[in-house]
Parts: C-alpha cells; structure tokens; sequence
C-alpha cells in the first residue's frame, strides 16, 4: 500500500507530506483547489513522463517521493532482481523523482538511479491509477484474457496448456538445431572424411616431435659429439696418461705407504671405487665411439617427419600434437553422430505431431470453457454498471484469432497463431449507451465512464487482481444520489483488499471515508500553494456538509451530513 507521499515543488505545491491509510482513503476539496495535482504527482512516480511546466515557478526542481509497503511477489521480486536491489528490500520500497527546472528528470529506487521504464514496470505491480490520461492494467487488451481465465478459474487448464507449448517448443528446437548440425555434418562430410584420412596415417603421438627433435639434434652434431667423447675417453681411459692409469699408479704407491703407516688405509677403497667408475665411463665411450656414426639418411628422415608434422600442426591451427589428435577424435565423433541424425530426427517428428495434437486439443477445450464464462461475466459485468450509474451500458467479450499462414496450429481448420495461454484474442469491449456500437475498453475516453467501468471490473475481480494500491480520480463523474451511494460502497468493498484512494466531489462516495483528506488552495503575497490535511470526524462532517449544501453551512445541512455518514454505516454493516 502507498504509505505515504511527499511532493515538493511540484506544480502548484510548495511542500506537503502525506500519510496515507489502509482501506478507503478519500480526497475531496473545492473545483480547482488541486485533488489532481495528488493524483498526478503519484502518476508521476509511476512512470508517467514529465516536462518543466511540472516544476513550480521560481525552483530549481521539483521532488516527488512515495513510500510503498509490499508483499513480495514473483513479478515484483524479479524486478528487483533485474535491477540488484533484492538484497536491500524486505517489504518497503521508496520511489523517487526529480524534474529540473530544465525539463530534465531522474527516478530512482530506493536512492538506486534507475531508467524510466523500469519505474514503470514496477509501479504497474503496485498501483494501479484509474482516471483521464492515466495508464490502465486492465485495460490494456494483452491482460483481459488472463482475468477471464482467473473469473472462470482456469488456471490449472492453462497451467496444462503452458507446459504442453513449453515441450512443444522444446522438441522443435532440438529437431531444428540437429537439422541444421545435420546439414553442417552432411556440408563438411567430405572435408571431414578427407582430415580424418590424413590425420590417420599420420600416426600421432603426443610427445613424437619432442622425441624426434632431440634425435635430429644429435645427429646435427656428430662431429662435435664424436669429438668431445674421444677427448673425454682420452682423458679418462685411453690416453696416455690417463686418469685411469695415474689413479692405479697411486695405488700401488698407497699400498706401500701403508705398509709404513695403517691411518691411510680408509683411503684405499675410495681410490679403487674412483679408478672403476673412470673405467666403467671409458669403457662405456668407447664402445659409444665405436657405433656412433653419421646417418644422412635418418637425418632426413626426421627432418622430413618434423617437417610434415608441424604442416598439420599449422593447417589445423593446433599448438600441439595432443590437440591435433583430440580434434582428429572430435570430427571421428562428429561424423559418427550424423549417421544416428536422422533416426532421431524422425522420434522427434512423431513427439512434435502427438504433441501438436494434444495442444489443439487442450487450446479448443480452453477456447470453449471461455466462451462458457464469458457470458457469466459479460451478464455480472452489465449489472454492476447498471448499479453504478450507466443504465444502458452493455459490456461484451469478443473472441478472436489471429491467422497465421505459417503456423502448424490448426483451429476450425484455419492456421492459427498460439500463445503462451492458448490460441484466444481476448478484448473487453462495452457499449456506453442504447444505440452505440461496441469499442474497445481501451478506446473509451471519457475519464468517469472509465473509472466507472474498471470498479465494476475490480468489484468482479477482487480476489483476482492482486495490485495493493488503487487510485480512482473523476469515478464521479455524470452520477449522484443513489447511484453515488452505490459507487461509495463498492470501493469500500474493494478496499477490503485494496488500498482505493479516491478523488471525489460527491457527499455520497465521502460518506464512506475511513480516511478523509482534504485539499486546500491559499494565496499568499501573490503566489498560489497547495496544501492538505487530514479531518477528524467533526471536520469530515462539515466537509461532507459542505458538498451538500455549498459554502454557507446550515445546521440543518450538518444534521444532513451526519445522517448521510450514519447511513454508509449502516450500508457498511448489511
């Protein structure tokens, strides 16, 4: 519910704080006095778009804030979500609007800028203004097919209906993606085979060049490595002298050393395990000198090789052999899928035509079931606004499709569009007076017949529409006595569920306050403000008596106006 609403500088305002309360609140003030000025700054926290003249002559800006308490909703949530200010939400919101001097405007949510729309969007879930020039919910044609259903409670047919569209739709995809990777495979089949061919023979193995350029490496250099070996050979075993035969010398000259002196015979076992390892290195480079040779064959060999296996590496765009092989097992797989396309291609065919059948099936049973309600709501519908002031007013649902040459959906053999909901155009359309054609709910413009026409909606609706917030501006207009009355006690029902702010000028709708506010015009040193207070129970009287009988207020005329309180009491309570 709108909790409360603060408007500075704003039109004809200067500065006011309102405080709103549950159930019926009621606005009333004197023709001109600005009960407008509060519908429009609420509009303009809504979405609607501003301009300069909104600004009160001489400020800098104008600065509208609401406070708006909620019961989290999925739509509402989702919203929020989108726009990251879940987490700082509980059941409290604040909108915000500023309009320079300048024509410039900014919205906000929760201090948070956000972009126009996306205040709109939100402000639709949480109040819902009904007036000339304001914007409808349930007026706009998309939503009247999801009110019909909710009247007729046939959600759970709908629910059936949705969840067959969705698998429908999850089916044809997957059919047409594996036509189109079908068509792919079949395209570069020849090209894949052709890969796969030459990959194959090329027998990879991941570390194989690695391996082959440390070979081509050794056998670039043969000479030097023949030449360093020798040399280390030499040094060690073959030359003379060599390390070998110099560490024998000194063996035998330790052994008569320690025939003298015992201490160095720890040295002799180091000076043996020396002199073997100098033999085992010498032994082993000359047999490593004795079959190392020049191989100009398997050096162009691996050259070749080399040179062949960085071709694929670069045709194929690979950093390395691991990746040229998981490709090679990639386009295996890939032409092995293409032999199983078609098979599946043809369960899904036989899934999407059961499946299109059933939705036809379920959309005409839908289409009926409405057509069945329909008339129930159109008849309850007509009765309401006969009570409330529109005598000769006749309220219809018109049903169509729209046809579609290119859709599968056949209905009363004409291919017809489907939505999420089913295959029903829904427009709620009245006839004001005897004799008028019917129009479009949306297209009706005078601004009480439609407030008149959306609280015969909400009466019917109540346990449907679940907008907190409701706002009726210029409801009165064109009716008076009973039919005021009734008007006064059908918003008070509403209220039961809804917040209903209502503008009023009729001691008959005021009679039903259970919050009274008034709004008041001053003029002070040449410039015109706007102010409004809330009335306690004798205010309320003399402001009602006041509607009755004019500004000169009669004793008689408060006796009037405490009876005509007394007697929406008593309407309350039958």
């Amino acid at each position: 519910m709108l909790k409360s609403l603060y408007i500075k500088n704003f039109a004809l305002v200067e500065e006011l704080f309102i405080r709103f309360s549950e159930g019926l609140n009621i606005i009333t003030g004197e023709t001109g006095a600005g009960k407008t000025i509060i519908v429009n700054a609420i509009a303009q926290l809504c979405g609607e778009r501003s301009s300069v003249e909104l600004v009160r002559k001489g400020a800098a800006k104008a600065i509208l804030e609401a406070e708006i308490e909620f019961r989290p909703r999925d739509k509402v949530l989702k919203i929020l979500q989108d726009l990251t200010l879940d987490s700082e939400i509980n059941s409290t919101i604040i909108l915000r609007k500023e309009i320079t001097a300048k024509g410039i405007s900014r919205t906000f949510i929760n201090d948070t800028p956000v972009p126009l729309s996306r205040l709109n969007e939100l402000s639709s879930y949480l109040i819902d203004i009904h007036g000339q020039h304001q914007h409808q919910r349930l007026l706009h044609p998309e939503n009247h097919l999801e009110y019909l259903d909710a009247f007729g409670k046939l959600n759970a047919l709908v629910g059936e209906f949705e969840a067959l569209l969705k698998t429908f739709r999850a089916k044809v995809k997957e059919r047409d993606d594996l036509r189109a990777k079908q068509l792919k495979s079949t395209q570069l089949q020849d090209m894949y085979r052709f890969q796969m061919d030459e990959l194959t023979k090329a027998e990879l193995q991941p570390d194989e060049l690695e391996t082959l350029s440390v070979e081509l490496k050794r056998l670039n250099n043969i000479e030097y490595i023949h030449q360093f070996a020798s040399a280390i050979n030499d040094l060690l075993y073959q030359g003379e002298p060599s390390a070998s035969g110099l560490i024998a010398d000194a063996e035998d000259k330790l052994d008569k050393l320690l025939e003298f002196d015992r201490q160095f015979s720890e040295f002799k076992e180091s000076l043996v395990n020396a002199r073997e390892s100098v033999e085992e290195i010498g032994r082993f480079l000359t047999d490593y000198l004795s079959e190392l040779e020049f191989d100009p064959e398997r050096l162009e060999q691996i050259q070749e090789r080399i040179n062949h296996l960085e071709f694929l590496l670069k045709k194929y765009q690979k950093a390395s052999l691991m990746e040229l092989i998981d490709y090679l097992n990639e386009i295996r797989n890939f032409s092995g899928d293409l032999e199983q396309f078609e098979e599946r291609i043809q369960e899904l065919n036989a899934e999407i035509s059961e499946l299109k059948q059933k939705i036809e099936q379920s959309g005409a049973e839908l289409s009926a079931k409405r057509k069945e309600f329909a008339k129930a709501f159109e008849k309850q519908i007509t009765e309401i606004l006969s009570k409330v002031g529109m005598p000769n007013a006749r309220f219809r649902v018109r049903f169509s499709f729209k046809e579609n040459s290119q859709s599968v959906f056949v209905i009363d053999g004409k291919p017809v569009e489907v939505g999420d909901r089913g295959f029903d155009l829904v427009v709620f359309e009245l006839s004001s007076n005897a004799g008028e054609d019917f129009k479009p709910l949306h297209k009706i413009v005078s601004g009480g017949e439609l407030s008149r026409i959306m609280l015969a909606l909400k009466s019917l609706l109540i346990t449907v529409d679940h907008v907190p917030s409701m706002i009726f501006d210029e409801i009165d207009s064109g009716i008076s006595g009973k039919v005021a009355q009734i008007v006064g006690l059908r918003m008070l029902e509403l209220s039961k569920n809804h917040q209903i702010l209502c503008v009023t000028h009729l001691p008959q709708i005021a009679a039903f306050a259970q919050a009274h506010f008034k709004v008041l015009k001053n003029t002070e040193d040449n410039r015109t403000s706007v102010d409004i207070k809330k009335l306690d129970e004798d205010g309320r009287i003399r402001e009602i008596a006041g509607l009755l009988g004019g500004r000169e207020i009669a004793e008689q005329t408060l006796e009037n106006a405490r009876h005509l309180i007394s007697e929406a009491a008593a309407m309350k309570t039958d």
